[in-house]
């Protein structure tokens, strides 16, 4: 049992959030009630456990034991308008440190289990925070049009997440608003979180929306090597590799077979060597073509997909099965962080602030360090098979051993 009671001291260590100084009660200091960081940690863990609302958020107060309160320094009993009116006010300063730093407790562990890659891999993807037409939105302009012609106000981020950890924690974000893209957030994104976690990771992937000659030179000029999607945002490149790919009439260099959804999901690689002056994009050394087969029972061919890809990598860094494998966890910043997110967070779906460009920064913040704290939490679950538990068993079984401490504690793996 000793081994269990640790792993349920790490569940709550990792729960305790290391908050940045920066990060300052926004209230008047007279007739205050709870405790500033307590109220956020709740909003956090609520989060982290599933809970879409304040509400709900503020229920789950009452739940948490004694200890798990004591420790975590959460309020005894709140109602969620109280939670409402502290996001109301709340500045994102300090915010992204206490990421920062929460991220960094996962890398340090040692035992936080991570794919059998040469090098970590950082993955970049933009998402949309909130989207609305219900009216004009305080800090954000109308960005697009509806298919009926009305105005949207839109909010997005571009994430940095480690996918080459099984937890795939997010490190940093970068917002983008009206008349803002991408490939500039990336490029006020990447330098920070080179800086920050640069000995964690040699590899940058990103899908063909950052795809850029500005974009692969930064992230060579930071030592590190990418793997970015192309289509037709860079029509030459992407017209050079199918037609290269194509010449070679070669069987595939790597190969996966795997079952998912009642299908058999077939993936195969074909590369090509590129020589230093062969194409006009910084650092380029292989072209990469990935099929993507989907067959149902009777052999019948119910889906099929190419992807190309350029990289700075070749098969002295990493082999042909290892690219593969890079690519698949390249779309896992969908599957695993994006996708949890929006289904079991519920970040895209509802707001639970008041809809300013303040707030809902301030919610993807909170929203982020909750994603860390119940992938961290998953990972250590006992697996299903091959495979993790599901995000919303793991949401409930984090909700237990806050709320019943060391009796939940047999749900974990033991040390």
């Amino acid at each position: 049992m000793g081994g269990l009671r640790g792993q349920q001291r790490r569940v709550l260590r990792q729960a305790r959030l290391p908050w940045d100084d920066a990060v300052r009660d926004p209230r008047d200091s007279r007739g205050t009630r709870h405790e500033h960081l307590g109220l956020l940690g709740l909003v956090v863990a609520g989060f982290a456990v599933g809970k879409k609302g304040l509400k709900q958020a503020a229920q789950l107060a009452g739940d948490v034991g004694a200890r798990t309160r004591k420790r975590l320094e959460l309020p005894h009993s709140v109602r969620g308008s109280t939670l409402w009116r502290l996001l109301r006010k709340q500045q994102p300063g300090g915010l992204r440190e206490t990421l920062r730093a929460q991220a960094c407790e996962v890398l340090e562990d040692s035992s936080a289990p991570r794919l059998p890659f040469p090098l970590g891999v950082v993955s970049v993807d933009g998402k949309s925070l909130w989207t609305t037409h219900q009216g004009e939105v305080e800090g954000l302009e109308a960005v697009a049009n509806d298919e009926e012609g009305r105005a949207l106000w839109r909010l997005g981020a571009l994430r940095a997440v480690l996918t080459s950890a099984l937890a795939a924690p997010c490190l940093d974000l970068e917002f983008i608003g009206a008349k803002e893209g991408e490939s500039p957030a990336f490029r006020q994104l990447l330098p920070r979180v080179v800086e920050a976690f640069g000995e964690h990771f040699g590899v940058v992937t990103a899908d063909a929306g950052l795809t850029a000659a500005q974009n692969a030179a930064l992230v060579r000029e930071l030592g590190k090597h990418y793997c970015f999607g192309l289509k037709a945002n860079q029509p030459t490149l992407h017209e050079y590799a199918m037609r290269a790919i194509a010449s070679k009439q070669c069987p595939a260099r790597s190969r996966t077979e795997e079952r998912a959804h009642g299908q058999t999901v077939v993936r195969e690689l074909w590369t090509h060597a590129l020589t230093p002056d062969e194409v006009n994009f910084p650092g380029a050394r292989t072209l990469l073509l990935v099929r993507q087969q989907h067959w149902d029972d009777e052999d019948n061919l119910r889906a099929e997909d190419y992807r190309y890809f350029v990289t700075s990598l070749d098969t002295t860094v990493f082999n042909f099965h290892q690219l593969l494998r890079l690519v698949r966890v390249h779309w896992g910043i969908e599957n695993r962080h994006n996708w949890t997110l929006d289904v079991v967070l519920g970040e895209d779906a509802r707001q639970p602030c008041r809809p300013t460009r303040t707030a809902l920064e301030v919610v993807a913040w909170l929203r982020a360090m909750a994603f860390n704290l119940l992938a961290c939490f998953r990972t250590r679950l006992p697996p299903q098979g091959r495979h993790l538990v599901e995000w919303t068993r793991a949401c409930e079984l984090l909700r237990d051993s806050l709320v019943h401490g060391r009796r939940q504690a047999a749900l974990v793996i033991p040390d």
